[in-house]
């Protein structure tokens, strides 16, 4: 092998490399980047695969990151001619073949030699890799083509396993009823969120929720109808949290958000958005109020120094808020909110 060779080489085990674990972004990003060295090419490009009709990316010697180009209204001729054959295109010069050169060209690069092999996913419908020289430049030759046949076929299988895996860790973690995380997740995410809190010097907020009203709904209605409106009850709270923050379940009827670099004060207004979007809305047949959230509060370190003492002083100030009277805020040291 030449230099090259052993550099794309060494980069397609990269892309492989279990412990380097990639995104789906990540790993087509990699991938337009090893093609790009792997076929000694000028563009590079990526249409990856999907149920809908999605944008390619393309990515240009010498540039430092893909652009994302729609794709035609007209989609590709290049997918349609791929979904009939299993074998690649290789054309001597794209500009001269009308048939590829609109839509599935790439912008950036007058392109004479280039190469679009199959990209197949499971489920997914047929997509492209493709491979791009200046006009003037040697064409492909038998042995590239058969080299980026072998990396889109390794690509589709990489894509598969993300999204496999992907799959199957968020079974893992999510409570099967309620689509949020479960107790396990919390209690790692919880440890975690600690550590850096500490470390950093960071403010930490815990709130337990608990669903008040639910056991009449179970005792009227059913078991069913309880755990339609604890999975509803779940939606609308995740809709009130931000993208930081660590919603599970927490019991029964229970939930716990992790609240990161956020004191008391900021934990007591995310709570009351909670709860008041609880109070306002209507779950399985059920009117507006009828079911509504309380909520505890702690904070690390005001209220607690590590996980099982937090926990404890957010369980707390839930029995104060319940003992108020329910659909209430709480912490340990205030009023109710």
């Amino acid at each position: 092998m030449n230099a090259r060779q052993d550099k794309a080489v060494d980069m397609v085990l990269a892309l492989g490399d279990p412990a380097e674990r990639k995104t789906r972004p990540q790993l087509l990003d990699s991938a337009l980047r090893t093609t790009l060295t792997l076929m000694e090419a000028d563009g590079a490009a990526i249409l990856p695969p999907s149920t809908r009709r999605g944008d390619r990316l393309v990515l240009h010697a010498g540039s430092s990151s893909a652009a994302t180009i729609q794709l035609a209204a007209k989609g590709s001729e290049v997918v349609r001619t791929l979904a009939e054959s299993v074998q690649p295109i290789l054309l001597s010069d794209l500009l001269d073949d009308q048939r590829f050169s609109g839509a599935d060209g790439c912008p950036g690069v007058e392109a004479g030699p280039t190469i679009f092999t199959a990209l197949r996913q499971r489920n997914f419908g047929p997509a492209y890799v493709a491979a791009y020289r200046r006009r003037g430049r040697a064409r492909f030759t038998a042995t590239e083509s058969r080299l980026l046949v072998l990396f889109g076929v390794w690509l589709g299988t990489a894509l598969d396993h993300i999204r496999l895996s992907t799959g199957t860790e968020r079974v893992a973690v999510t409570d099967d009823l309620t689509d949020v995380y479960n107790y396990r997740f919390l209690k790692t995410a919880l440890n975690r969120e600690i550590r850096r809190a500490s470390r950093f010097g960071q403010e930490l907020s815990l709130a337990t929720i608990a669903v008040d009203n639910l056991q009449s709904i179970v005792a009227e209605h059913g078991e069913l109808r309880g755990n339609l409106v604890l999975k509803e009850v779940a939606s609308v709270l995740a809709q009130q949290v931000r993208s930081f923050d660590v919603l599970g379940r927490y019991g029964e009827e229970d939930f716990m958000l992790i609240l990161p670099q956020t004191g008391r004060d900021g934990a007591t207004e995310a709570a009351e958005r909670m709860r008041g979007a609880v109070e306002r809305n209507a779950f399985s047949s059920t009117p507006a109020g009828a079911i509504t959230a309380s909520v505890g509060i702690a904070s690390f370190p005001q209220d607690a120094a590590d996980l099982g003492d937090l926990v404890a002083a957010a369980d707390r100030a839930l029995q104060q808020a319940r003992s108020r009277g329910s659909n209430t805020v709480a912490t340990l040291n205030r009023k109710a909110a």
